[in-house]
């Protein structure tokens, strides 16, 4: 077989170099020797190019070719070292990222989760080589970027439900960061290869489609990936929408707020892996599964199911809970590894791939020797064509520059003695005013001095006459005040002689009455007296 490709190959090799005008030992544009003519390939070329250009820039966000490679490379590779952190680094990985003791079986369940971040690492690869072909309008690589769309905004929202305890702060900002990364690039570039946006209708009608076709498989290998991409995605519903209880059952968790946020992480990984495996099963219907792409997805989900089997099996060994469940879970897995690896095995490489990759990359590489090689003598010609005419513009505009350089000192020159002249003529006038208005100013104070001393002797007369005219007032007072003084003295002078007069007569008067009541009392008592001896007598 790849005899046949080698000899395919080369026919289609030498086919692709005569019909470009390329022999066995020189790869030589034909080019006439006409100065301004182009080869028709290159300009063909160029126009392809141009066009192509134009529809990106037209495409907006997201719509170059390159972008999308780019965007697409680094979620493969934060992705990859993530689920490297979580399956190599366990223990270091969950003591850093959560705030809780990790026990035997949360270890396990994180290193399940590490296999399963591997599934969104694989679809960006995958969609980062079809960027590359330009293959991204293919439902194959639709149905990634929608998964990857759905995925990232799901775990926003998980994350945004997720109470603050549970994550270190700063790896909780790193995971909603590579989450929105997620759902803007794989919902940007659908929105650009889909053909109506993110009409809601169209998709829930191509679910219903691929629903469709998960139940009518064409052949046995085709049934086999619809058993185990309906089996992917009940158990990511179940994850994702199931109750704690309920998703315990099919993992070795607890109650804590950790276990769930692990459960959900699975959950939206066996999401993408589901979507994935049908992909798998359409290139199965088609029998396209040896393609490079499917080949690629093959291996990819296998060494996933493999990881997701040994984690199991170490989780269900240490926490010794050898359930139904888990039986059922590790003859899943089981099955998921054997149809992959053996489809990566068996499945013969497409002789047509390879062929058309081979004709693409003569092609690639002949287009751009051509370009090359014409660009460069066009740019060529060009140089020199710029270099003689700028060398004769130098020349012309040197002189011209001299000679304006020359004129235009001449002219500042002139202008500066203009200038001078006009500026000593200025200092002197304003020198002569100057001495003028300080001359005027000189006079000026002097009249004011006269004026004010003038104004001060008047102020002094009238203060002097003021103040004279006060203390005769002042004197003229003392007078009054002591005449009145006088005659008040005299006034209380006679009404003390008068009122001691009368206080004298008082006191006569007195004294006169003072008598009269004695005597009136000493007669009183000679009356008592004489009574008194006489009853006494008359009783003895």
């Amino acid at each position: 077989m790849a005899s046949a490709v080698t000899t395919k190959a080369s026919r289609v090799c030498s086919a692709t170099l005569r019909s470009r005008g390329i022999n066995g030992q020189v790869l030589a544009p034909r080019v006439r020797p006409t100065r301004r003519t182009a080869p028709v390939q290159v300009v063909r070329a160029a126009s392809r190019a141009r066009e192509e250009d134009i529809e990106d820039s037209a495409k907006g966000f997201l719509g170059n070719k390159d972008q999308q490679k780019t965007a697409y490379g680094l979620l493969a590779v934060v992705w990859g070292i993530v689920a490297a952190a979580k399956i190599f680094a366990t223990q270091q990985f969950f003591q850093h990222v959560f705030a809780a003791a990790p026990s035997a079986g949360l270890l396990g369940l994180q290193k399940l989760a590490g296999f399963s971040s591997l599934a969104p690492a694989v679809a960006a690869y995958t969609l980062a080589k079809a960027a590359k072909a330009g293959r991204l309008d293919s439902h194959t690589y639709l149905r990634q970027n929608l998964g990857l769309a759905v995925a990232g905004t799901m775990t926003l929202i998980y994350l945004w439900k997720t109470p603050a305890t549970v994550m270190e702060p700063i790896y909780q900002k790193l995971a909603t960061g590579l989450a929105a990364f997620t759902a803007i690039v794989g919902g940007a570039v659908y929105s650009q290869t889909s053909g109506h946006k993110f009409n809601l209708g169209k998709i829930a009608e191509g679910f219903g489609n691929s629903v469709a076709a998960l139940l009518s498989p064409e052949n046995t290998n085709a049934g086999i990936y619809s058993f185990l991409s309906a089996g992917l995605g009940l158990y990511s519903l179940v994850l994702l929408f199931g109750s704690h209880e309920l998703a315990a059952q099919w993992l070795f968790i607890g109650s804590g707020q950790v276990s769930l946020f692990l459960q959900r992480e699975i959950g939206l990984s066996a999401f993408v892996a589901a979507i994935q495996t049908y992909c798998l099963k359409d290139a199965a219907d088609r029998g396209s599964i040896g393609k490079s792409t499917f080949k690629n997805l093959n291996l990819s989900l296998a060494v996933i199911a493999a990881g997701n089997a040994a984690s199991l099996w170490y989780a269900a060994s240490h926490e010794a809970m050898w359930t139904t469940q888990n039986y059922l879970r590790l003859a899943f897995l089981a099955l998921q590894v054997i149809t992959f690896s053996y489809n990566w095995i068996e499945s013969d490489r497409d002789e047509n791939e390879d062929v058309n990759k081979i004709e693409r990359a003569f092609d690639d590489a002949t287009d751009g020797l051509r370009d090359a090689l014409s660009k460069g003598e066009r740019e060529a010609k060009k140089l020199l064509n710029k270099g003689e005419d700028a060398a004769d513009d130098v020349k012309h505009k040197g002189k011209k520059y001299a000679d304006k350089a020359e004129d235009k000192a001449q002219d500042l020159g002139d202008k500066a003695q203009d200038k001078w002249g006009e500026a000593k003529h200025e200092g002197k006038k304003y020198a002569n005013k100057a001495e003028d208005e300080a001359e005027d100013l000189g006079d000026k104070a002097k009249g004011q001095a006269k004026d004010t001393k003038r104004d001060a002797d008047r102020w002094g007369d009238k203060a002097g006459d003021k103040s004279e005219d006060l203390g005769d007032k002042a004197k003229n007072a003392a007078r009054n005040t002591e005449r009145k003084a006088d005659k008040w003295g005299d006034k209380a002078e006679n009404k003390a002689e008068e009122l001691g007069d009368k206080a004298k007569g008082a006191a006569k008067d007195t004294e006169r009455e003072a008598d009269r009541m004695g005597n009136k009392a000493e007669g009183e008592a000679k009356d008592v007296g004489r009574d008194g001896k006489g009853l006494f007598g008359r009783r003895r």
